[in-house]
């Protein structure tokens, strides 16, 4: 299983959220950053993904052996 670290903008997302939470910001407001949680994960794995994919098509084939005995 590969791990990637959460990237800056979810954090920065999540912070927000508890700040308004706590400030008990409208109703609106929280769920305009809950959207921004949900689309700053959506962007990261995409990213990760599409970067994951990169290198797996850039490794090098494994060379194939025929040994007869």
């Amino acid at each position: 299983m590969i791990v990637y670290p959460v990237p800056a903008e979810v954090t920065q997302a999540r912070i927000q959220l508890l700040v308004d939470q706590t400030a008990k910001a409208p109703p609106n407001t929280i769920n305009e950053d809950l959207k921004a949680v949900y689309d700053a994960k959506s962007q990261a794995q995409q990213a990760q993904a599409e970067q994951h994919a990169e290198q797996h098509a850039q490794a090098e084939p494994t060379a194939l052996v025929d040994v007869k005995v």
